[in-house]
């Protein structure tokens, strides 16, 4: 079952679903677009024999709709995600696509069930501490058929001191703008900034993957060098 904090983080979701979007495009100028989309054309790449996929921690669908562009209809994508309301929305967005309500580290699905799992923007929000992250990251490991491929497009820490000084400033900035805009969801909004701010590096998580299991690990840095995109088999 989920813990009490994970509950908090799904309430923290009901309370911006509706601003969602928005405060995406305005945090990254509108690169968040490019950005999954870089992203499913990489998870193609990666996996161009995919049949299935289960996008976790799917949110209102973003992530969901690149990969049904970027593969076509070939592809059954499934979205889980814990917050009902984020999944509301993604139900509109997303018709004839299967959603379900679920914790990331308490799929509701057979071991080896998909080859492609991904996650989007989440995986940091996981990181409660690294006993959580490692259940979760072994969860996506279960339900991947065996040589499947898992692939995460996150927010990372850049190794150059400048741009990392910059980020850090920018995101303090316009949390804080946000916040302003709307003080009642402030406090999912700096809980957002906590994580944004404590998660690994690209390299750093690199070595997290591997050690969880899985093989083959690469990773991909995007433009302007704060997101990455992981990929690794099962």
């Amino acid at each position: 079952m989920p813990s009490k904090t994970e509950l908090a983080i799904a309430g923290f979701y009901d309370g911006i679903y509706l601003l969602y979007g928005t405060a995406n495009s305005l945090l990254t100028f509108g690169l968040d677009l490019y950005w999954r989309a870089r992203a499913a054309r990489l998870a193609k790449a990666a996996a161009p024999a995919a049949l299935t996929a289960l996008d976790v921690c799917c949110g209102t669908g973003d992530f969901v709709l690149s990969l049904k562009k970027a593969f076509g209809p070939r592809l059954e994508v499934t979205g889980a995600d814990l917050s009902a309301a984020m999944l509301s929305v993604a139900k509109t967005r997303a018709p004839g696509t299967k959603f379900v309500q679920a914790e990331a580290k308490e799929l509701p699905f057979p071991d080896g069930s998909f080859d492609l799992v991904t996650i989007s923007f989440a995986t940091r929000n996981l990181y409660l501490d690294d006993k959580k992250l490692m259940a979760a990251l072994s969860e996506f490991r279960r339900v991947l058929k065996p040589g499947g491929i898992f692939l995460q497009l996150e927010t990372t820490r850049p190794e150059n001191p400048l741009l990392w000084f910059f980020m850090r400033a920018y995101v303090k900035a316009v949390i804080g703008a946000l916040n302003l805009f709307s003080p009642r969801t402030s406090r999912s909004y700096l809980f957002l900034r906590g994580t944004i701010l404590k998660f690994f590096s690209a390299a750093e998580f690199k070595r997290v993957l591997a050690g969880a299991g899985f093989s083959g690990v690469a990773s991909k840095v995007l433009c302007p060098g704060a997101v990455a995109v992981h990929t690794a088999r099962k």
